[in-house]
C-alpha cells in the first residue's frame, strides 16, 4: 500500500485500510472505491491522508504494531471516560481501560520487533482519544525496551491512556484555538496537569504521569519546573510519546508534521526537555519514514518506503519504483532526500 496525501486522492481509488471513529463505527472498509463524494466526505472530516491499493506496484500490506480491534476498543474506551472524567466514572470504567492496556502490551510483547512504521489516521474531532490510545502505544514500547516488568507495563500503560484527561476540563475555545495563546489562556491550558492529577489521584503512577508529562530536565517545564531526576522516568517516556505525536498529528488549525521532521526535532532535544538515554531508547522504536511513504533518493531515483527494522529509523527497506527491486538503506550508499506525496511521484523519471 501506498500513503497518499487526500489532496491528491482521486475517484476510483481503492482504500487499503479501513477507517474508524472514536465510536468504534467503521467509516471506510478496506476495499472500499473511492468515489467524488467519499473524498469530499473525508476533506469534510479532516482525513489527511490515505493508504491506498495499487496492485500495479506489488506492495505489501501496512500493519500496525498493534491490531484495529484493540487500537479501535482503546479508543472507545478512552473516550467514555473522557467524556464523563468524574471520579466516579474513572473508578467505575478503569477495569476495562486496563483490559485494553493488557491487549496492547500481550500484542507488543508478541511482536519483540515491533517499530511504529504506520501514519495514524484520525478524525480532527476524535484527535483526543485518538492521541491518548497512540500515546500509551509508543509509551510501552519504550519500557519494553527498557525490560520493564509486565506488572509496571500494565501501571505505566494505564497512565499514558489516562495522561491528558485534564483536557477534558479545559474549555474547548481554548483547547482548540488556532494561533497563539493568550498568556491567560496559555495558564488554563496548564492547570489540565493539576486536573488530571486530582481525577487520578487514587491510582498510583497514572496520577503522577497526568501531573509530570509536561515536565521537562531543564527545568521550562509545568506545573513545578521540576528537573532532571526530580521527574519520574515513566512520566519523561510518556512525555516524549506525547510530543511526538501531538507533533505528527494534523489539527483543524494546523498540517501535522512529517514523522522524519518530528523525529529530528525529539532528536534535537535530549539533556534539555528529555533524559539522552530515555530518548535513544524511545527513537529507537519510531520510524522517521513510515511505511507507504513515496520518497526521493540521492541519485534522483523514487521509491516506496517497505517497512523499517529497529534501531534504524533513519533507513527503512524501500522498493525502488524504476526497476521493482527492494534495497536496505542501512546497508546502501543511497539515504531519503525528500518525501514526496503527490500522484506525479508513482513512476520515476
Amino acid at each position: 500500500m501506498r500513503r497518499i496525501d487526500l489532496p491528491n486522492i482521486v475517484p476510483g481509488m481503492v482504500i487499503g485500510r479501513s477507517l474508524y471513529n472514536s465510536l468504534g463505527q467503521t467509516l471506510l472498509k478496506s476495499g472500499t472505491m473511492l468515489s467524488a463524494n467519499y473524498i469530499r466526505r473525508l476533506e469534510m472530516l479532516g482525513i489527511p491522508c490515505l493508504y491506498i491499493r495499487e496492485p500495479s506496484l506489488n506492495l505489501p500490506e501496512v500493519k500496525d504494531v498493534i491490531s484495529d480491534e484493540t487500537r479501535v476498543t482503546a479508543m472507545v474506551r478512552v473516550r467514555d471516560i473522557l467524556e464523563d472524567p468524574s471520579k466516579e466514572t474513572i473508578a467505575l470504567r478503569t477495569e476495562g481501560a486496563l483490559s485494553s492496556v493488557k491487549d496492547i502490551v500481550r500484542e507488543l510483547l508478541r511482536n519483540s520487533h515491533a517499530v511504529v512504521n504506520l501514519t495514524d489516521i484520525r478524525l480532527d474531532d476524535d484527535y483526543l482519544f485518538a492521541h491518548s490510545v497512540n500515546v500509551c502505544v509508543l509509551a510501552l514500547l519504550t519500557c519494553i525496551s527498557l525490560g520493564y516488568t509486565q506488572n509496571k507495563l500494565h501501571e505505566v500503560g494505564l497512565g499514558a491512556l489516562f495522561h491528558d484527561v485534564g483536557k477534558i476540563m479545559i474549555p474547548k475555545p481554548i483547547l482548540n484555538k488556532p494561533g497563539s495563546l493568550s498568556p491567560e489562556e496559555y495558564a488554563i491550558i496548564k492547570r489540565h496537569a493539576d486536573h488530571g492529577y486530582l481525577l487520578l489521584k487514587d491510582i498510583p503512577i497514572a496520577k503522577d504521569i497526568a501531573y509530570q508529562h509536561h515536565e521537562r530536565v531543564d527545568g521550562t517545564g509545568y506545573p513545578q519546573a521540576l528537573t532532571g531526576g526530580h521527574i519520574l522516568e515513566t512520566s519523561q517516556i510518556v512525555a516524549m510519546a506525547d510530543v511526538f505525536d501531538a507533533l505528527t498529528a494534523h489539527r483543524q488549525y494546523r498540517v501535522g508534521f512529517p514523522a522524519h521532521e518530528a523525529y529530528e526535532y525529539l532528536s534535537a532535544s535530549g539533556n534539555k526537555a528529555f533524559d539522552m538515554h530515555l530518548l535513544r531508547v524511545f527513537l529507537k522504536n519510531i520510524a522517521a519514514y513510515p511505511s507507504g511513504l513515496t520518497v526521493e533518493l540521492s541519485d534522483g531515483s523514487r521509491a516506496i518506503v517497505l517497512d523499517t527494522a529497529p534501531g534504524a529509523p533513519l533507513y527503512p527497506r524501500v522498493r525502488l519504483l524504476s526497476t521493482q527491486s527492494d534495497i536496505e538503506l542501512s546497508h546502501s550508499t543511497l539515504h531519503i532526500v525528500k518525501v514526496l506525496t503527490g500522484n506525479e511521484s508513482v513512476t520515476d523519471n
